[in-house]
């Protein structure tokens, strides 16, 4: 089946390219188009010029909305283009209610669309939501905002994609504890939240060797101890993450607030490289994972606390939990199971 396939271009992350590799996996033609994909290029000489001409902000301004007209544009060539009989839409707030409006009037296949995160700060997600055929939600927290809107969500957890993630060989940083992810306390279109911050700094303040990757941590205030333990923004590709993990004794994950009941791909991620996850306890958990067995939750900072202290002074619990978690992640939950539930969905079969 001929499906296009139409996501954010990511600086820190894949999810396209995982879904277009499960799509491939199960058999179908996939035509991917990564949104966004210029706005992560440096200004040239004559763009250098313009915006020292017109000031930045306006420049910054014309080449977001020159972007954005591009982006909906060459959707819809590509619909033209290949005449998809699915179309798979990843996040796309960039793409206007009338872009995906005329998607579905040049195709004869479904429209579906999976949202990541928290479809409803987005306002060109919630106005098109009612033009796919199905809406996947990564969190099904977010239904009832969708119910509003005549639009009834399914939920489609994330996934891991093996090909990324599996692998043997460990990083020369060992540490007692890695974590990998940005500090998301101030990300200007959201409310200021210093969940993940706090605990990962109590971490920082504990008898333990600690690892720390990812932006944010180093705007931080000079009073965080985290700020000691923080290698660098970015440790790419995810091959380099996941050597990282399993030469760390704990991978700890910690949710950003827009995942409020599901978890997010660390999840998933962490114990496909073969590494022992410390997570944040999230209530669809219990649904794709035997808790306990194959990866270990906390609930709040002094459980957090009491359970790396447990953890790190027990070796064979940390090796069973891991290997467990594997092959969970490997049987369960990889792209291309993913991409066949949401096939099936979109073709009602499920």
């Amino acid at each position: 089946m001929r499906v296009l396939l139409i996501g954010p271009a990511w600086d820190t992350g894949q999810w396209v390219e995982y879904c277009a590799g499960g799509l491939a996996g199960i058999g179908h033609d996939v035509v991917m188009h990564r949104y966004s994909a210029g706005l992560g290029r440096p200004a040239g000489p004559w763009a250098r010029l313009r915006r020292r001409i017109v000031g930045s902000d306006r420049f910054h301004m014309e080449r977001v909305l020159g972007m954005l007209r591009r982006d909906n544009l060459d959707v819809l060539k590509a619909a033209a283009q290949h005449r998809p009989e699915l179309t798979v839409v990843l996040k796309g707030e960039v793409l206007l209610p009338e872009t995906i409006e005329r998607i579905g009037q040049m195709t004869d296949g479904p429209m579906v669309h999976w949202s990541g995160d928290d479809p409803t700060w987005f306002p060109n997600i919630v106005a098109a939501a009612h033009l796919y055929d199905r809406f996947f939600l990564a969190d099904p927290s977010y239904a009832q905002d969708l119910e509003a809107r005549n639009v009834t969500a399914q939920f489609l957890p994330h996934a891991a994609d093996p090909s990324m993630w599996v692998g043997d060989d460990v990083g020369s940083d060992t540490v007692d504890i890695i974590f990998v992810g940005d500090a998301r306390h101030n990300m200007g279109h959201l409310p200021e939240d210093r969940y993940r911050v706090d605990i990962v700094e109590a971490i920082a303040q504990a008898d333990v060797s600690l690892a720390v990757w990812g932006r944010g941590w180093e705007k931080l205030e000079s009073s965080y101890k985290v700020g000691s333990v923080h290698r660098g923004l970015t440790l790419l590709p995810a091959p380099a993450v996941a050597r990282a993990y399993r030469g760390a004794k704990i991978a700890l994950n910690v949710h950003h607030a827009q995942m409020r009941e599901a978890p997010n791909m660390r999840t998933f991620e962490i114990p496909l490289a073969g590494a022992f996850q410390l997570t944040d306890y999230k209530s669809c958990m219990a649904d794709l994972f035997d808790i306990g067995t194959e990866l270990a939750v906390y609930k709040g900072t002094d459980d957090l606390l009491t359970l790396i202290n447990r953890y790190l002074g027990d070796s064979q619990a940390r090796h069973d939990i891991a290997v467990a978690g594997r092959r969970r992640v490997e049987s369960d939950h990889t792209y291309e199971v993913r991409m066949r539930q949401l096939v099936e969905a979109a073709l009602g079969k499920q």
